[in-house]
C-alpha cells in the first residue's frame, strides 16, 4: 500500500529543520573581546632638588651718584650713557677758568706770607742777644715775636687755602669712583652746575658681582637654619657656601651662574612675618641689571628615588587627585596620590605611589575600575634637571 506525501507538507518539515539547524549554530558562537592596548610607564624613579622658591629684585652694590661738588658751566661729559665705565675714567668737566685763577692767587699770597714769615724769624733772631744784653727793651723783644707767630699762622692759613683752590680745581674733572654701568646724563652741556646743592649729573652701577634682595616667611627661614644645623658636617666637609641660590629671569630662563647667600637681616619684621636676605652673583656679562625681578630657589638637599609623572595622568575629581595603575595581571585599578612640587610639565607624588607601579599615559575616558588592559611599555626617561643645569 502506498502513501502519498503532500508537496506543501515536506517543505514546512524541511523549514523547520533549517530552523533548528541555524538557531543552534548561532547559540554555538561566542563574542570574544580583547583588551585595549594602551601605553604604560613602569616608574623608575628620579633624583629631585628640594628647593624654596622665592620672588628677588637685583640692587647694583655700589651704586653711586655722581654730583658736580662746585659751581660752573658743564662743558662736557665723555661716555656712552648706559654703557660700562671703568674706575677713574672722566665722565664729566665743569668750566675752570676761575678755578685757575684762584690756584694761581693763593699760590701768590702763600708766597707772600712766607716772605713776611722769614723776615719776622730773622727779626727775632737779630732782636734775641739785644735783649739779653739791655740794649732793647723786653717790650719790643715780645712784639718781635708775636709778630713771628702771626705770619707763622699766617703761612698755615695761606697754605690751607692753596690746598682747598687746588681741590675745587680737581672737581671740575669729575671721574668714575667705581667700575659699573652708567645711566642717562641728568644735565646737558652748557647748563650752569653747582650753584647752592651739589648737582645730580648721572648715576653708576656697579654690577658685577650683582646682588639681588629677596624676602622669605618666617617657617621657611626656620626650615633653612634647621637643615644647616643637621647637615653642618656635609657643609664643612664639602667647603662649599652652605645654600647654593639659583636664578630664573623673566623670560622664563634660569641664569647659568649660581649664587651665595651673604647676608641675612638681624630680625624678622614683626609686621610681615618676614626676614630679609640677599644673595650675590658673578655677572661678568653683565645680562642682570639693578632692578630687574627673578624667580629665587634655594636648594636644600635632593631627594633620591623620587616619583615624579607627567602631568597629563593626574585625574582630579573635586579636591582629590587620582592616577590609573596596572596591577600584576594588567587590570586596572585608580589610586589616589598626593602631590608635591610641579616642575615643568611633570609633577612629584609625595604619596600614593612608588618606584616600579606601572601608570597609564592613555586612555582615561573609556577604562574602568578593573578593566583588562593590554600594555603597551614606554620607557621612563623622566629627567629632573637641577637648577642652573
Amino acid at each position: 500500500m502506498s502513501h502519498k506525501v503532500s508537496i506543501p507538507f515536506l517543505l514546512l518539515v524541511i523549514s523547520g529543520v533549517c530552523m533548528f539547524s541555524l538557531s543552534g549554530c548561532k547559540s554555538d558562537k561566542k563574542v570574544i573581546q580583547q583588551p585595549p592596548s594602551l601605553h604604560v610607564m613602569t616608574i623608575i624613579g628620579s633624583t629631585v632638588p628640594s628647593y624654596l622658591e622665592m620672588v628677588g629684585q637685583a640692587e647694583g652694590i655700589p651704586t653711586v651718584e655722581i654730583r658736580a661738588r662746585v659751581e660752573g658751566y658743564l662743558e662736557n661729559w665723555s661716555f656712552q650713557e648706559g654703557s660700562v665705565v671703568q674706575k677713574g675714567q672722566v665722565l664729566f668737566t665743569i668750566e675752570k677758568d676761575q678755578y685757575v685763577n684762584n690756584v694761581n692767587y693763593t699760590q701768590a699770597d702763600l708766597t707772600n706770607k712766607e716772605a713776611t714769615w722769614e723776615y719776622t724769624q730773622l727779626n727775632v733772631a737779630r732782636l734775641k742777644p739785644l735783649v739779653a744784653t739791655n740794649a732793647i727793651s723786653q717790650n719790643d723783644y715780645d712784639v718781635a715775636v708775636t709778630q713771628e707767630k702771626q705770619a707763622k699762622a699766617a703761612v698755615a692759613s695761606a697754605q690751607a687755602n692753596l690746598r682747598q683752590s687746588k681741590l675745587n680745581l680737581s672737581y671740575t674733572t669729575i671721574s668714575s669712583p667705581i667700575k659699573g654701568y652708567i645711566g642717562a646724563v641728568d644735565v646737558r652741556p652748557g647748563n650752569l652746575v653747582g650753584r647752592g646743592e651739589s648737582t645730580l649729573l648721572a648715576t653708576v652701577s656697579a654690577v658685577d658681582p650683582i646682588y639681588v634682595n629677596f624676602q622669605m616667611n618666617e617657617t621657611d627661614y626656620l626650615s633653612i637654619v634647621r637643615w644647616m644645623a643637621e647637615n653642618e658636617d656635609k657643609i664643612v666637609k664639602r667647603g662649599e657656601a652652605p645654600i647654593k641660590v639659583y636664578l630664573t629671569l623673566s623670560d622664563n630662563k634660569e641664569y647659568s651662574i649660581a649664587g651665595d647667600v651673604d647676608f641675612i637681616d638681624r630680625n624678622v619684621d614683626p609686621a610681615t612675618g618676614a626676614i630679609a636676605l640677599r644673595a650675590v652673583f658673578a655677572n661678568p656679562k653683565g645680562i642682570i641689571k639693578p632692578g630687574n625681578f627673578a624667580k629665587v630657589k634655594l636648594i636644600l638637599n635632593e631627594t633620591e628615588d623620587a616619583v615624579v609623572i607627567p602631568q597629563s595622568t593626574i585625574q582630579q575629581i573635586q579636591d582629590k587627585y587620582f592616577v590609573f595603575v596596572l596591577d600584576t595581571a594588567n587590570h586596572v585599578s585608580r589610586v589616589p596620590v598626593i602631590l608635591g612640587q610641579y616642575i615643568g610639565n611633570m609633577v612629584v607624588v609625595n604619596k600614593g605611589l612608588e618606584p616600579g607601579a606601572r601608570i597609564l599615559l592613555e586612555g582615561y575616558q573609556k577604562i574602568r575600575e578593573g578593566m583588562p588592559v593590554t600594555p603597551v611599555e614606554v620607557k621612563d626617561t623622566i629627567n629632573v634637571p637641577r637648577p642652573g643645569e
